[in-house]
């Protein structure tokens, strides 16, 4: 099931995009919920099809993800806790319809934390565009950027990252009113929704959620448990554009 399919576009110094980059979320998952999906298989079927793989730490018990890069593409694949579904989050090289330029370190739906607002996802500073020398009347002078600890030429803010981690940026929050998130649970706790016969569907609906500043991308991670007769689904994770912690919990028929 294809759940979302969109571009993200890429900045310079200016608002206006210079390119963009085409992204897909895919959800797979068996009818039967006793039939476990199995991570390992689907990381051999990507071998054996020639790309590159890398599992990765999940850091969450009964969690797992991996990426899987073939030429200049990659997908990240995720499996919940509990047997629950798989996700394929996959992009394209950033295209330039009009000039050839190097690649951004990430776009907002690639970084692993919250694009940089001052260099864009580059990772460079966009002021000498990553050379540590800007120009001026009286020739080449050292940039601002050489004085900064990400070292000549890189962006200052994210130190070379491209992004920020989603803690790191509780002034974004607050820009929208939101909690900083920096109590012991900061994920918020809502009541269980109805509605839904699948996780599948569940995760279809909150793939289409938006956060309360606008964003709808977001990590989601997500826990399959027994409540009773009914199954218990919970996605948590941190919104893309602002960090915001985001929570959705949905009841499901028993197994």
């Amino acid at each position: 099931m294809v759940v979302r399919e969109w571009t993200d576009p890429v900045r310079l110094r200016d608002p206006a995009p210079v390119g963009f980059r085409s992204l897909f979320l895919v959800c797979a998952s068996w009818e039967d919920r006793r039939s476990a999906l199995r991570f390992c298989d689907v990381l051999d079927a990507f071998t054996a099809a020639g790309w590159t793989v890398d599992p990765r730490p999940s850091g969450r018990p009964g969690e797992s993800r991996a990426t899987a890069e073939r030429e200049e593409h990659e997908v990240r694949v995720y499996a919940g806790e509990g047997p629950g579904f798989l996700t394929f989050t996959g992009w394209t090289p950033v295209r330039y319809p009009e000039r050839q330029l190097t690649q951004p370190s990430c776009t907002l739906s690639t970084a692993f934390g919250v694009q940089c607002d001052d260099c864009h996802g580059w990772g460079v500073c966009l002021l000498c565009e990553g050379r540590a020398y800007s120009g001026g009347s009286g020739g080449y002078g050292r940039c601002e950027c050489v004085a900064g600890n990400a070292g000549p030429g890189r962006c200052v803010e994210c130190a070379g990252q491209g992004f920020l981690p989603a803690e790191a940026v509780s002034w974004k929050r607050k820009r929208y009113g939101l909690p900083d998130g920096d109590s012991a649970d900061p994920f918020p706790q809502r009541p269980a929704e109805e509605g839904h016969g699948s996780n599948i569907g569940a995760f279809t609906d909150v793939a289409r959620r938006s956060c309360a500043c606008g964003e709808f991308r977001c990590f989601w991670r997500n826990v399959l448990s027994e409540a009773g007769d009914r199954l218990l689904s919970r996605f948590s994770g941190a919104c893309q554009g602002c960090g915001a912690r985001r929570a959705h919990t949905f009841t499901l028929p028993g197994p």
